[in-house]
């Protein structure tokens, strides 16, 4: 992930625009990235400064350093450092240390200090040559930790995941998204949803005239706590979009040091396909105990979207199914905001007609009086882990009503 002072991007009074990457830039883009890739691989084994002075050595226009530095960015993200093995480093500097005040304390006039003499005795002592111990002295600082490896990346790839991490990075600073998509496929909606819940993004979902979703997203820097990691889950929503047809991506953020607000609007034509699609922990091990349990219910992935003309639109993540009970279905809300909670209960309260378990963590302060007997659903609130028997339980409730 890129942070804000590596974006390239163009700004005004009002708005931020993304400069992409136009012929020309992709084209050092890719030739910078062939370099660096090349003087990582051969810096495996090597100090984190060599590296630095290896990178530091690949001519870059100026004009385009800032594009050099993101692509050093992302690759050092890929990498895994260590401490080189051996004694401590603190240990090694203060038996030098103690070494060199007694050699010098012992100097006698004419004299000379003989730093070379000094690491060679602590090394006896150490069972290391002077050497060793010279580079051992300061092998803690992380400018001498030795590269261990790295996840491996083709040079194109590097390339797009820049320009990929250039337009994440704007949304790290977001107090509001909006976004319209338009011509997907259901299963690409679907899978945009679950996507919004997987990273547990504050969101509202309605239709819009013509076809399409619009989807409200509260922004990191609309929260008072966990903005970071919020943030960071917001940007992951990006490869998603482009499973979708078209859409448009408006977002307020606020821009430098100063965080002075500006208006982002981002756009995309559903070049990507679609990518891993896997249930939140919280609903695999749901998923997992309820296969344990003795009951004629079966429990599978729901690829249903529930909507309420005029009021809203629930997209349930599990969905129950008995030969004589017939259908229920479940959604597992997420845990930054009891606004959406209310959401829900309003839009059963306005006749959403399918059965429907909604679970919430007890985090959220909100009561399971909050929905009536009254109506065909039902709050679940938990402590900790979701109990697969106790969602039977209230499925099972819901059932006979």
């Amino acid at each position: 992930m890129l942070t804000w002072d590596l974006v390239r991007a163009k700004v005004d009074r009002t708005t931020v625009t993304v400069r992409d990457l136009t012929p020309k830039t992709r084209a050092v883009a890719t030739e910078v990235a062939e370099a660096y890739l090349e003087r990582l691989e051969a810096g495996v084994g090597g100090a984190k400064s060599e590296l630095k002075t290896a990178f530091a050595g690949v001519a870059v226009p100026a004009r385009q350093r800032k594009i050099a530095d993101g692509l050093r960015k992302l690759l050092d993200d890929r990498c895994t450092w260590a401490m080189a093995p051996g004694p401590e480093p603190a240990a090694v500097r203060s038996a030098v240390f103690q070494a060199a005040a007694k050699a010098r304390y012992d100097l006698r006039p004419g004299d000379v200090f003989e730093r070379d003499a000094v690491l060679a005795a602590v090394g006896d002592d150490l069972g290391l040559s002077g050497e060793e111990v010279d580079a051992r002295l300061y092998a803690d600082l992380k400018e001498n930790w030795i590269l261990e490896g790295f996840k491996p990346i083709g040079i194109d790839a590097l390339v797009q995941a820049y320009e990929l991490a250039n337009r994440q990075a704007l949304l790290l600073r977001a107090t509001s998204v909006v976004v319209e998509a338009r011509g997907g496929r259901a299963g690409a909606y679907r899978n945009l949803f679950r996507k919004l819940k997987f990273l547990r993004l504050l969101h509202r979902i309605r239709e819009i005239e013509g076809g399409g979703y619009r989807i409200e997203i509260e922004g990191p820097y609309a929260l008072f706590e966990q903005v970071t990691k919020y943030g960071v889950q917001l940007a992951m929503l990006l490869p998603t979009l482009d499973t979708i047809a078209d859409w448009t991506l408006t977002a307020n953020v606020l821009w430098g040091p100063q965080r002075v607000p500006r208006t982002l609007t981002l756009k995309g034509h559903g070049v990507t396909p679609a990518g891993d699609d896997r249930l939140p922990d919280d609903l695999a091990k749901l998923v997992a105990a309820f296969k344990k349990l003795k009951t004629e219910w079966v429990l599978r992935r729901s690829t249903a979207l529930l909507h309420l003309p005029g009021a809203g639109l629930c997209v349930p993540d599990l969905v129950f199914k008995h030969p004589g009970l017939g259908t229920v279905y479940l959604e597992l809300m997420g845990y930054w905001s009891r606004d959406a909670v209310w959401k829900r209960v309003e839009l059963v309260e306005a006749g959403l007609p399918q059965k429907v378990v909604f679970a919430l963590s007890s985090r959220l302060r909100v009561s399971e009086e909050a929905l009536g007997d009254d109506v065909p659903a039902a709050l679940y609130v938990f402590k900790g882990a979701i109990s697969a028997k106790a969602v039977l339980a209230k499925v099972e409730e819901i059932a006979g009503r």
